[in-house]
């Protein structure tokens, strides 16, 4: 589980914060739960319960939510969460998570706002549109159920997995079908969702671990993935850490096409000690700095292209660059600026 010292050794409320903050109490196995002894096997079993009621609640959200978007002939896509839990572990109750991230292109958001709307979600404060262009996704606030986290694309930069038409698959949640990535698409994004985070919750690596295992997955189909998505050198970090933490034995095609370099070999540093530490993202970003967290995410670009789109993603200016200083709309153009003064100025705080 990431620590040091022998298991025995540490308190139960440390483990049982561990386990909450990666949230991988869901694919505890009870028996070796219970072979513990009693101390650690309370908290650890109080743990898995609770993931267990966020995973159903989140099931019926989902369902509910679904089937109102698609009765507007949308074609709404969930991305992690439930999905994936059935997908990767073949269990709702394996999987919990604190909201919901649905992805709909923006040309749709009108009729989804409506629909969700009607089912008691309103933007969350703070929140306004039209999104600043480094902003992926809304956040959806209920009186009474989890949050939505509303996509217009996959990742926060725009030119990676831009295109998801083709790419999703049926899963059954609780009798209502919903659509989510295929595991092969959903891999590339997968490593690049934990690489912007770098790699900080194990539940992420575990979900591409268990994705990885899966007996149809063509590895040969699965590698021109990552190279045609640009995520080979995310790809080699993620392998290491599946490696070193897992044992996993790499399969000769991925194994062909990751792409080892000093970036990705400093992102399993980073985040071996982000995991070990149970880190935040904030956290993360105060260890290193802001200015090197970019020049890291830039460098495990594959190509030039490539960095620079990443440079020009970082330097896209988010709802709090807006919020910090107003500027007229004939000064929008600075923004940019407004972005890079407040990584300089973080950086040096």
């Amino acid at each position: 589980m990431g620590f040091e010292r022998g298991f025995e050794r540490v308190p139960a409320p440390e483990i049982q914060s561990f386990v909450r903050h990666h949230g991988i109490a869901g694919l505890l196995d009870a028996s070796r739960v219970e072979a513990l002894g009693d101390t650690w096997t309370t908290a650890l079993m109080q743990e898995k319960r609770a993931i267990a009621f966020r995973a159903l609640q989140l099931g019926g959200t989902l369902k509910v939510v679904a089937t109102a978007l698609t009765e507007r002939d949308l074609q709404p896509v969930a991305l992690k969460g439930p999905a994936l839990a059935i997908q990767a572990h073949g269990s709702l109750g394996s999987r919990g998570g604190v909201d919901l991230d649905i992805l709909i292109p923006e040309r749709h958001w009108p009729i989804a706002l409506e629909v969700l709307s009607q089912q008691g979600y309103l933007p969350a404060p703070g929140q306004c549109l039209p999104l600043p262009k480094g902003t992926h996704e809304l956040v959806l606030l209920h009186q009474n159920q989890p949050r939505i986290e509303l996509h217009q694309r996959l990742l926060r930069h725009q030119h990676l997995l831009p295109d998801t038409s083709g790419l999703s698959q049926v899963v059954d949640i609780q009798g209502t079908p919903v659509a989510s990535l295929a595991p092969i698409p959903a891999l590339p994004y997968l490593v690049a969702h934990a690489n912007q985070h770098c790699f900080r919750r194990l539940i992420w690596l575990i979900d591409i671990y268990a994705l990885l295992q899966c007996t149809n997955l063509d590895p040969e189909q699965v590698a021109r993935e990552f190279q045609r998505t640009g995520t080979c050198a995310m790809l080699d970090t993620c392998l290491t850490l599946l490696e070193k933490l897992f044992g996993l034995s790499v399969a000769e095609p991925l194994q062909r096409i990751r792409r080892p370099c000093r970036a990705s070999r400093a992102m399993v540093t980073l985040a071996l000690a982000a995991i070990r530490d149970s880190l935040s993202d904030d956290q993360v970003a105060k260890r290193i700095g802001p200015l090197k967290r970019a020049a890291l995410d830039i460098a495990l670009q594959d190509d030039w292209r490539a960095r620079v789109h990443a440079l020009s993603g970082w330097l896209s200016p988010t709802g709090k660059d807006s919020q910090w200083i107003e500027l007229p709309r004939g000064l929008s153009f600075l923004y940019p600026l407004v972005r890079l003064f407040r990584l300089l100025r973080r950086s040096v705080g």
